[in-house]
């Protein structure tokens, strides 16, 4: 039976952020603490995964893969608890997709069990910056970038709005010239045309997933 309440409902998922395109919690779960039982009813992302802990038996392919791929993906339809049961907080970011994902495809991520990897651009080289892309939909690409400490780079494709998560190391987000703070979530959605850059910090640079939405574009 599915569960009564929703993710936004259960006292550990905290809405920080939303718009037509997703809503954003934060997630924290104290030590040896556990969420409520709660349904998805929605596809969505974790940045990190969390733990694998009582997921139902049917969505098994679409657990977070054993390549240590930043994001997870689940396409929603069903209830579950996350437990945990390590010594110190649990935090991650949950990004429901509110609209239709359509087909999902990994690239260079095994986001999807029992699916092969398919047109990796993952660049055969160690210098920093790296970036490709890890899975996509119809709807959305997601992707990953390391860079070097310093370092000044501006997203893939700034025609599309992109959420930019699981900021680590990044001083700065500068969009139209002005300075932002990266809230607590490490989150941060930059319009179509917004001229933006992220500034890495001096001691070992840092990373981050990009989410660009494909229908996004500004209409002529």
């Amino acid at each position: 039976m599915p569960a009564q309440i929703t993710m936004e409902q259960e006292g550990h998922h905290h809405l920080v952020f939303e718009n037509s395109y997703i809503k954003v919690y934060y997630v924290e779960i104290p030590p040896h603490d556990a969420t409520l039982y709660h349904r998805h009813d929605l596809p969505y992302m974790s940045l990190p995964p969390p733990p694998v802990a009582n997921a139902p038996a049917e969505s098994a392919r679409e657990r977070p893969g054993a390549d240590g791929s930043p994001v997870s993906y689940m396409a929603g339809g069903f209830s579950h608890t996350v437990t945990n049961s390590r010594g110190t907080a649990l935090r991650n970011v949950a990004i429901e997709l509110l609209r239709p994902q359509g087909a999902v495809r990994n690239r260079c991520a095994q986001v999807i069990r029992d699916q092969p990897l398919w047109d990796c651009n993952k660049p055969n080289k160690t210098q920093l910056p790296v970036h490709y892309r890890l899975f996509e939909t119809d709807e959305i690409a997601v992707e990953y970038w390391n860079i070097g400490p310093h370092a000044i780079l501006r997203p893939s494709d700034a025609r599309l709005s992109t959420l930019v998560g699981g900021l680590n190391g990044i001083a700065n987000v500068i969009a139209n010239g002005a300075a932002h703070m990266v809230p607590q979530a490490g989150m941060v959605w930059l319009l179509p045309e917004s001229k933006a850059e992220f500034q890495a910090g001096p001691d070992f640079g840092g990373y981050f997933v990009a989410l660009t939405f494909k229908d996004s574009a500004l209409k002529p």
